[in-house]
């Protein structure tokens, strides 16, 4: 069942890097390009610049695998990466899609249906909301600070084994 629609909460933006991407494999090199570029930038703790990363990487290949193409027209996408005020970073993937994403849970020994998984695991918060002009956009701010784990587990570190399951 596709997510319910969820806005970001209104944080201030300190900085914003910005990268228009066409609809092709390259995208997710890309992107983890733009990210360490930035967190870079920011001086992002090296401690979790690899889950900032992992969760750019994940939300553009969602786009690649379940966006529809378009038959003769060249079809871009749109990420951002936010630093924002309350020490964390905001990736925003923006595609044309009105498809809200699906948080599945995977059969044991599937191939996909992790990235959401490792999303949720890794972002203190996420969601996704229809954009006026058409399409969707779908953010996940990962805190610039390791936490604590919430109830004695680390989803973080289970976020990060289902990454490294999905790259085998």
């Amino acid at each position: 069942m596709p997510i319910a629609a969820k806005r970001p909460p209104a944080l201030p933006i300190l900085d914003r890097q910005h990268l228009r991407l066409v609809v092709t494999g390259t995208a997710p090199r890309l992107v983890r390009a733009l990210t360490d570029q930035a967190l870079h930038l920011w001086r992002a703790p090296r401690a979790v610049r690899p889950d900032v990363r992992l969760v750019a990487t994940e939300l553009v290949t969602n786009v690649l695998q379940h966006t529809p193409r378009s038959e003769g027209r060249l079809d871009v996408f749109d990420v951002a990466l936010d630093l924002l005020a309350s020490s964390a970073v905001r990736v925003l993937v923006f595609d044309m899609s009105s498809d809200m994403p699906i948080c599945r849970t995977p059969a044991p020994g599937a191939e996909g249906s992790r990235g959401l998984l490792v999303v949720r695991g890794l972002a203190r918060d996420w969601g996704a909301f229809p954009l006026p002009s058409g399409g969707k956009a779908v953010w996940a701010d990962v805190p610039l600070a390791v936490e604590a784990p919430r109830d004695g587990t680390d989803p973080r570190m289970v976020a990060r084994v289902l990454g490294a399951v999905r790259d085998l």
